[in-house]
């Protein structure tokens, strides 16, 4: 007879109140380009945002399906065969990496929300931090404790995916600041080993006399020791990714478990209203982050000299 269940009716009578599963829940995908793996570090921020869609989805009554696509050109008419046979109509775009594979779908049969992903189509709702008011209030952090010379370190994928917002925040940070006190970004390029992201950084901060780098990693501070370079005795450093609270790293602590949730908050609400395809005007919706003080950037006395490493190249 043509019947189908219908999703949105299957995940609100999914459970009884006081009573045991009455059927199977409907499902909706998340999409990754390349594997994430929990343990490591590159990955930990999409885990969180899995972790975080994941939770949200179980809480309203869906399941959430992984799937991991690849680069080959079969790939997207295999998914699409895949998700007419799952009956799936929810797409959550996971925070596509720039240099992996992309996906095309015919969008108007799917309701669908982005995590970052700011490079690719379609042109749908896009969930994410708020990078540019990151780098801008830890670069007036780091002005408040002391430093002048304050430099920005982001690889050129991280850009892309996000729109350019790390630069435009910085970019904005420096316009206010004395012309002595602006910098150019280092921009990593595509696939930079860590012995070359390494030997860039070591001499970009010798040549701009850089006093404190913010940088979007984890282990920032790792990597500018991997680098030759003290912290903070020869540059204080400030993470744009912390996601560990403890003392030893300052820097800006994200929230990636809330953008998952709120990402499939609105794909439920999507799939409730029926508004399959790409709205005229998609909306972007930017998750507030937060500073943490930490050794890696500790206050600086008024009229303190250089690091020795940046007083040496002056």
């Amino acid at each position: 007879m043509g019947y189908a269940p219908n999703p949105v009716f299957s995940a609100l009578t999914h459970y009884h109140l006081h009573g045991p599963v009455r059927a199977n829940p409907p499902r909706i995908a998340y999409l990754a380009n390349r594997p994430i793996d929990e343990a490591e570090e590159l990955s930990r921020l999409r885990s969180q945002f899995l972790e975080g869609a994941r939770t949200q989805a179980g809480l309203l009554g869906y399941d959430l399906d992984l799937l991991v696509i690849g680069g080959a050109p079969y790939e997207s008419l295999r998914l699409g065969r895949h998700l007419r046979d799952a009956r799936i109509s929810g797409i959550v775009i996971g925070a596509f990496d720039p240099r992996y594979a992309r996906v095309t779908l015919d969008w108007d049969d799917y309701c669908v929300v982005k995590i970052n992903s700011f490079h690719m189509e379609p042109a749908a709702p896009v969930f994410a931090s708020d990078h540019r008011q990151e780098v801008r209030l830890a670069f007036q952090r780091l002005r408040a404790l002391g430093y002048r010379r304050i430099g920005l370190a982001v690889g050129r994928a991280d850009e892309d995916a996000t729109e350019k917002l790390h630069t435009a925040g910085y970019l904005l940070e420096q316009w206010t600041r004395p012309a002595t006190e602006r910098l150019p970004s280092l921009l990593f390029p595509y696939d930079c080993s860590a012995a070359e992201a390494g030997d860039r950084l070591r001499l970009w901060t010798r040549e701009h006399r850089v006093d404190a780098v913010l940088y979007n990693r984890t282990g920032a501070d790792e990597i500018i020791r991997a680098a030759g370079l003290r912290v903070p005795g020869d540059v204080a450093c400030a993470s744009l990714s912390l996601l560990d609270e403890d003392d030893h790293l300052a820097g800006i602590c994200p929230n990636p478990r809330l953008v998952g949730a709120k990402a499939v908050s609105l794909l439920t609400t999507l799939l409730k209203s029926g508004e399959r395809g790409m709205p005229q005007f998609a909306s972007r919706t930017y998750v507030k982050s937060h500073w943490q003080d930490g050794a890696s950037a500790p206050a600086r006395a008024a009229g303190a000299p250089l690091p020795a490493a940046m007083a040496a190249s002056a």
